[in-house]
């Protein structure tokens, strides 16, 4: 099988989902719970992050849920269940300081760069916010490797279905069996398989390589292996 285009998930595989977005958690939170430190920690608790370490738990539903999901049990907590202005204010306050500690990881160009030179098409979908995904891909200094980049917002719907991939092939013009998904959660992979396309796994986040055994027909343990995977000739990868 040769694969024409690749399409990428952000947090965990392109970018660190902890040092870039812990923080911004524990900010937002802080403001959410008006000050309130206790109250900070137990709306935390309730996603699966520690406010007081400032850290998520290994399997926080917020490494790959969407903000609307996430969001459910604190708007309940503080009785505004289904205010989407507040759901919007959650979004720019974690937006706004994850623009201060946005990490990629350090092979992120270099793959994006070879894989570009080799003409194959680059997707990004991820169930954060577009706007998120754009504005982190400009700091980075990284969107203009991306013809196409999808939120759950974009109207294809979020991981773990398969709207946003299949956004992607309809985009390139390619057949989803000839494209691959590079992602670091079972959503991913889930997504993926829905779509028809090569499963590609990266313990870079949310799983390890054991964990993404029987999910995945291809796992990394970085993404600088996917040059390797891909030959990197004149590039079309052959699984």
């Amino acid at each position: 099988m040769t694969i024409k285009a690749i399409v990428f998930d952000r947090d965990g595989t392109l970018t660190d989902l902890d040092r870039t977005w812990a923080p911004a958690y524990k900010y937002m939170l802080f403001n959410l719970a008006d000050g309130d430190e206790a109250l900070a920690h137990e709306m935390g608790e309730a996603a699966g992050y520690d406010f007081h370490a400032g850290a998520f738990h290994p399997h926080s539903p917020i490494r790959v849920t969407t903000l609307v999901e996430q969001s459910k049990p604190w708007l309940k907590m503080l009785g505004r269940e289904g205010d989407m202005e507040l759901v919007s204010q959650i979004e720019r306050w974690t937006v706004e300081k994850a623009a201060e500690t946005i990490t990629a990881f350090p092979d992120v160009k270099e793959v994006l760069e070879r894989i570009n030179q080799a003409g194959l098409p680059i997707g990004l979908a991820t169930n954060g916010s577009e706007e998120s995904a754009i504005s982190q891909l400009k700091q980075l200094g990284l969107a203009d490797y991306f013809c196409f980049i999808a939120g759950f917002d974009s109207g294809f719907g979020a991981k773990p279905e398969a709207g946003q991939l299949l956004a992607f092939a309809e985009r390139v013009g390619i057949e989803p069996k000839h494209i691959a998904m590079v992602g670091d959660s079972l959503h991913d992979m889930h997504a993926a398989h829905k779509a028809g396309m090569v499963r590609v796994g990266v313990a870079t986040g949310v799983l390890s390589a054991e964990e993404f055994e029987g999910h995945s027909d291809v796992t990394l343990s970085t993404l600088a292996g996917l040059k390797q995977v891909l030959g990197l000739r004149d590039m079309a990868l052959n699984l």
